[in-house]
């Protein structure tokens, strides 16, 4: 039975049995994988401490002769991101983070972009190197790339009138078309979402930078609240579904906004 190793980012765990465990990481090597852990709930000296959410870790699997998944066989923590599980809203959006990358990609395809886009967060999250939300807002803008899901905000989705070109302080996005509209053409979409010129414009500049420039933008109160309710909206109607990640995040910001 052949042997992988590679570094992973676990997204996922579940009990299986009375002592095993199902594990879904997403990979450096391999994309995302899930595997059989046996006995991970008794053993001390394999797996103690270790198969914590969010934990970067290198692992090592075997792969069985016929049909199952992989076996677990060893994992080595580098980096356990104890600051996030250690802040209820920093494992909420951690949560949400991992679990698009869940729902979203496929199994056994690599995706070494996508690993090291969630690595990256997660250690700005856990090191707090900017607020939760405004991670929140450029992690979401960098995966819907990576997907192939960029919104558009360079001009109106129907008659190609530039963004700066447009009249007023208040834009609307529509989701079906995934591009922004002027006021003449969005009185007919059915899906448009409200959002102020200045919103626009810092999600257009976030885009078209790196994440080093992208961390030192300065969101006001209104146009961070407007962006990161805009940006959730628009994964979830192209994920197809409502992560129950995001529910419970939305509640906590309900009770105190951060």
């Amino acid at each position: 039975m052949p042997k992988f190793s590679t570094p992973a980012i676990l997204l996922r765990r579940s009990v299986y049995g009375d002592y095993d465990m199902i594990i879904t990481f997403l990979t450096l090597s391999s994309g995302k994988i899930t595997v059989i852990a046996k006995n991970a709930k008794k053993s001390r000296r394999r797996f103690a401490g270790r198969l914590e959410l969010f934990a970067l870790l290198n692992i090592e699997c075997q792969r069985p002769r016929g049909q199952g998944m992989p076996v677990l066989v060893a994992a080595s923590l580098e980096e356990p991101f104890s600051g996030i599980r250690g802040h209820v809203m920093k494992t909420a959006y951690a949560s949400y983070w991992a679990e698009l990358m869940n729902v979203w990609l496929e199994a056994e395809k690599p995706q070494i972009r996508m690993f090291s886009l969630l690595r990256y967060f997660l250690d700005a999250l856990d090191k707090g190197v900017l607020g939760n939300a405004e991670l929140s807002v450029i992690f979401q803008l960098r995966f819907l790339h990576l997907s192939g899901l960029s919104p558009d905000f360079s001009e109106c989705r129907r008659c190609r009138v530039p963004v700066d070109a447009m009249d007023g302080d208040v834009f609307f996005f529509e989701l079906a078309k995934g591009g922004i509209l002027c006021k003449g053409c969005s009185s007919s979409a059915l899906s448009a979402i409200k959002l102020s010129k200045g919103t626009v414009k810092q999600l257009l500049w976030i885009q078209s930078n790196d994440l080093k420039k992208a961390e030192r933008l300065k969101f006001s109160r209104s146009s961070l609240i407007e962006g990161l309710d805009f940006l959730e909206k628009f994964v979830v109607f192209h994920v197809g579904r409502a992560p129950k990640s995001l529910r419970f995040l939305r509640t906590l910001r309900s009770e105190k906004y951060q």
